[in-house]
């Protein structure tokens, strides 16, 4: 394996994945999205672990995931946000997003059924990191200026953003090399720069677990 450290975040997966379904947190909209969210990312780290095990490209996967999550983590915002401008905006998003990866990766794999020469997508990851980090951002400020919440460490969502702003503001740094340094054939060494996304994915599913462990479905409130 040519990261031993991204195998972790696979398991660690299962965490929050378990306590929203002990907690029955997914009787609310945004939280029954975050669950799609973790099966189907544990869906698809399952399958890349499987296929980098047997030696198969598994890029592909991953440039797949990028609509798909995208389209998982902003839809829960269209939910938590005040504004009805902000909640068009983050559907309108969702969409061009979509398009724009597809684009993305059919510009850089002009041969799709090739997939043994299947290359990342070289723009996709930062925006999708620049979008989530202006939805988190945004979210914040509308926090702040309501005051709608007394305690904001008993706030599951608070929690939830808290670990996306930090994987996402650490990654948005990185995701641009990435097409460049994660080759399946002759891949670019960048030393222990190539753990710090997987450590930092860790973070954010430690931070999401403590978020539902705060979860009360019989006083929820709306943030």
């Amino acid at each position: 394996m040519r990261h031993p450290l991204q195998c972790i975040p696979v398991f660690i997966t299962l965490i929050p994945l378990l306590i929203l379904i002990k907690k029955e947190a997914y009787v609310i909209a945004p939280y029954l999205i975050l669950l799609i969210f973790l099966i189907t990312k544990l869906a698809i780290d399952l399958a890349m672990f499987h296929l980098a095990a047997n030696r198969i490209n598994n890029i592909i996967l991953y440039n797949l995931s990028l609509p798909i999550s995208y389209t998982l983590l902003a839809g829960m915002f269209i939910y938590k946000l005040d504004s009805g401008v902000l909640k068009r905006l983050v559907a309108t998003s969702i969409v061009a997003f979509a398009i724009f990866s597809v684009w993305d990766m059919l510009n850089v794999n002009p041969q799709l059924e090739d997939n043994h020469h299947h290359a990342m997508v070289p723009y996709a990851s930062t925006i999708q990191c620049i979008l989530m980090l202006l939805w988190i951002l945004l979210y914040f400020y509308e926090l702040m200026k309501s005051m709608k919440v007394p305690n904001l460490f008993t706030s599951t969502f608070f929690w939830i953003c808290c670990g996306l702003l930090l994987y996402y503001s650490s990654f948005v740094f990185i995701a641009p090399v990435l097409h460049y340094t994660e080759k399946w054939d002759n891949p670019l060494s960048i030393g222990f720069a190539a753990n710090i996304s997987y450590l930092f994915e860790i973070f954010y599913l430690i931070m999401m677990s403590i978020g539902l462990m705060n979860f009360q479905k019989h006083n929820y409130a709306r943030h």
